[in-house]
């Protein structure tokens, strides 16, 4: 099977991207506070309607996304294409917005800005006791990057359940952060260790991504630069 990831940096807001938002998601874009997060939401619905429309071979604006949370119905959920049996995630962080497809098998991708943070208050509460034990041998130079490493793994497989964070991550415990991405433990029944497939991503050294397919093999991810497709969207 086939997973592609599109790359896009957060673009200016324009009436053609700002166009393609339906009215639930123009109620979302004008809930944000920050300038950089309306534009990166923008950003990353603009690049689902682009990317599955050429899927599809309809126009971006006929695509229709539904965002519902499956527990209380609020459009803060995964989006799903509705009438396809396309499957999307999407995430951003700092200069970047992914977007991961595949057709018919459940996605999740993530990317983090490697930022200040209280990484070990923050470890003790999303890792597992394994993967604790193994952070905290982690050298001092390393332990935001190992992090975030962690974080991004996880992060990716939780969107792939459709539940994301209503799925505990110290319920998952993952192969150390300086090996192949794997899901070695699970004490949740959302995730079949054996059915999840992982791959690491590369934005550079100040960014840790992930994907993470459930299917019965490692997909082929194939990578794009989203620039010239958000540009002819505005």
């Amino acid at each position: 099977m086939r997973c592609d990831v599109w790359w896009a940096r957060p673009a200016a807001e324009t009436p053609g991207l700002f166009g393609l938002l339906d009215e639930v998601e123009r109620g979302r874009f004008a809930g944000y506070r920050r300038e950089a997060d309306k534009l990166r939401f923008l950003t990353g619905r603009a690049l689902i309607r682009g990317v599955v429309s050429a899927e599809l071979g309809t126009a971006p604006s006929d695509v229709v996304l539904d965002s519902s949370c499956f527990e209380c119905g609020k459009p803060h959920g995964k989006p799903k294409v509705v009438g396809s049996t396309l499957e999307v995630s999407i995430s951003h962080s700092g200069d970047w917005v992914a977007l991961a497809l595949t057709e018919g098998a459940p996605v999740g991708v993530d990317v983090e800005e490697v930022r200040d943070a209280e990484v070990d208050g923050l470890a003790g509460i999303c890792f597992s006791p394994p993967e604790l034990a193994t952070f905290k041998a982690v050298p001092e130079e390393q332990r935001r990057g190992a992090f975030f490493t962690y974080w991004a793994r996880k992060e990716a497989v939780l969107k792939a359940t459709g539940k994301g964070m209503w799925v505990q991550m110290s319920k998952l415990t993952l192969t150390p952060y300086d090996e192949m991405p794997r899901v070695v433990g699970s004490e949740s029944s959302e995730v079949d260790i054996d059915a999840v497939r992982m791959v690491d991503l590369d934005r550079g050294a100040g960014y840790r991504a992930c994907m993470a397919v459930f299917a019965d093999t490692t997909p082929k991810v194939e990578e794009h630069d989203a620039t010239d497709l958000i540009a002819s969207l505005g």
